[in-house]
């Protein structure tokens, strides 16, 4: 995101950025994180505590400014959704969307049904909300995950990942990725809608059974709604405390279920399609990642990886 500033030269950058578009100068970094995407909390001279995200070059500014508008209807809607101060805007060629801090901590698991349960009604409150949104512009540049115009596979999200060579005695995930790519691609009529492509457990907060706060809006998508619903299935428990980090083949089923429930329609056999193969697509993408990391950078995969639950949901 930032070439070869040094840490200090990044401080700099925030604080020129903070002041030029938020008009208040940076008094500490809270914490900073991310992978796709820098993240700083940051607390400004005006004692506000707001969280900086900046985007890799190219960022897409049409996509950012449909994403923008999307989490101003869900704050203004006192959704789970960060309010957004300022952005997307560039200082120095980097662009960077700025929010307010929501106040939460993670607690809990995924695996919990009335967890799950949240956070399959909080989708369908997301989706429900934005449901009559223009999301046309974030058919660009969407995530990788997401992407399955092509088969296996699209350029992965990361570019620390290499997809290019097939893993010997894992071809099969490959192949896997292409049968649902190719049924997700044959799937047309149905319309398409905006929600959030990335609806894992390290993107949310659940409290109580709620759904109180959600991350990384830039991960919106505009899809059928079974597809978007099939693509959290697939994946909704990754970052999970407890051990697996891949949902079971019952708990992706029950997820598609309680997201019905929580929208009051049943999916028709066009859209149980969908939401199968992308959660299928979404478990070989995922597989595939963990595979790079374990054959390239000597990485365990995680306690009840993708690759597990795959080989044992397909029967390899």
């Amino acid at each position: 995101m930032f070439g070869d500033r040094s840490s200090s030269q990044v401080g700099a950058w925030l604080d020129r950025h903070l002041c030029d578009h938020v008009g208040t100068a940076v008094e500490a970094i809270t914490f900073q994180a991310g992978a796709v995407g820098a993240v700083f909390g940051l607390r400004l001279v005006d004692g506000n505590e707001v969280v900086l995200k900046a985007f890799r070059p190219g960022a897409d500014f049409l996509r950012l400014a449909t994403v923008v508008a999307c989490q101003e209807r869900l704050s203004g809607s006192r959704f789970g959704c960060a309010e957004v101060v300022d952005g997307p805007s560039s200082t120095e060629g980097v662009v960077a969307v700025v929010e307010r801090q929501l106040q939460c901590s993670p607690a809990g698991s995924p695996h919990c049904p009335a967890a799950r349960r949240a956070m399959a009604a909080g989708l369908a409150g997301q989706i429900g909300l934005l449901a009559d949104v223009d999301g046309s512009a974030l058919v660009r540049n969407r995530p990788a995950w997401s992407n399955w115009d092509r088969g296996a596979w699209p350029l992965p999200h990361d570019p620390i990942f290499d997809f290019s060579v097939p893993v010997r005695g894992y071809e099969w995930v490959d192949a896997a990725a292409d049968r649902a790519a190719g049924v997700l691609r044959d799937l047309g009529g149905l319309r398409p809608t905006v929600g959030h492509s990335d609806w894992v457990w390290q993107n949310v907060r659940v409290h109580d059974g709620h759904l109180v706060a959600a991350y990384d809006w830039d991960s919106l998508v505009f899809a059928p709604e079974s597809t978007i619903v099939g693509l959290a299935a697939g994946a909704f428990t990754q970052g999970s405390p407890d051990a697996p980090d891949a949902p079971t083949a019952d708990e992706v089923l029950s997820f598609v279920s309680e997201y019905q429930t929580a929208r009051d329609r049943v999916f028709d056999p066009p859209e149980r399609a969908a939401a199968a193969a992308a959660a299928t697509w979404v478990r070989c993408y995922n597989a595939r990642c963990q595979l790079d990391n374990r054959e390239r950078r000597s990485m365990d995969p995680p306690t009840g990886s993708f690759i597990d639950q795959l080989a044992v949901d397909l029967r390899v």
